[in-house]
């Protein structure tokens, strides 16, 4: 199934005026893309500012940012300025995401498992993303969302590795909370797991009930993970900035 989602993202007519309805999600809207930009910078910012008080790392900045940095491309690419730049720049971005979730997971359980193989697939796809010309074919701004069309044949792997990793990020917190005994970590974990839901769930309902929308997955998730990135500001990070200064002071002893 996964393969078949990846496979679907290829540029298509949105509307056919005579044989066909058009479908409008306004809440993907260029307007509410430039909007969830600044919103998730500014979330970007504020989560810096305490993770230096904190003296804690940056792994919920930087899952803010390239969220964000996904969105201005997005918006850039419906201003049509630029466009095959923007959506390897885009596509790059989100490339780290599942890896940062299992990042932020193992850190807080202190199991730093699936961290290396993670990070080495995630630079493998941003390299060819970034590096490759032809890595985008051609990119469509449906008004509402965005869709990518990747000829290359990597491109089936990228959605195993994308939606694997989401998938494992939520055994592993699930397997956290199990074994957890601090209730605080157990608190992350579980908001991990509702901010994980919180795109996942209605990309899926959208995937099955429009069937038009199936050319923009990516575009999708990440509009609905404007929820995630509040769940990632004010729910996990003060716990995650405790975590971690804690270890900082166990290694410095």
């Amino acid at each position: 199934m996964i393969e078949k989602i990846f496979k679907n993202l290829k540029t298509f007519q949105l509307e056919n005026r005579r044989n066909s309805k058009r479908v409008t999600l306004h809440c993907f809207s260029p307007t509410v893309m430039i909007i969830t930009f600044i919103v998730e910078m500014l979330l970007a910012i504020y989560t810096l500012i305490k993770s230096i008080k904190a003296k804690s790392d940056l792994g919920i900045v930087l899952t803010l940012v390239f969220l964000a940095i996904f969105q201005l491309s997005e918006y850039q690419i419906c201003e049509g300025s630029d466009i095959l730049f923007w959506a390897r720049l885009g596509l790059f971005a989100i490339t780290f995401l599942p890896v940062l979730g299992i990042y932020l997971i193992s850190r807080l359980k202190n199991d730093s498992r699936f961290i290396k193989v993670g990070l080495f697939i995630a630079l493998a796809f941003a390299a060819f993303f970034a590096l490759v010309p032809t890595s985008v074919d051609s990119v469509t701004c449906g008004g509402n969302y965005i869709i990518f069309d990747i000829s290359s044949s990597l491109y089936g792997f990228y959605g195993y590795y994308y939606f694997g990793f989401l998938l494992l990020g939520i055994w592993e917190a699930i397997r956290g909370i199990e074994s957890e005994k601090r209730k605080k970590i157990k608190d992350a974990l579980k908001w991990l797991i509702i901010g994980y839901l919180s795109f996942i769930l209605p990309l899926t309902l959208v995937y099955i009930f429009i069937p038009i929308t199936r050319a923009a997955v990516e575009s999708i998730m990440c509009g609905f993970a404007i929820v995630f990135a509040f769940i990632l500001a004010f729910k996990i990070a003060p716990i995650y900035h405790e975590c971690i200064k804690r270890e900082i002071k166990k290694d410095s002893k």
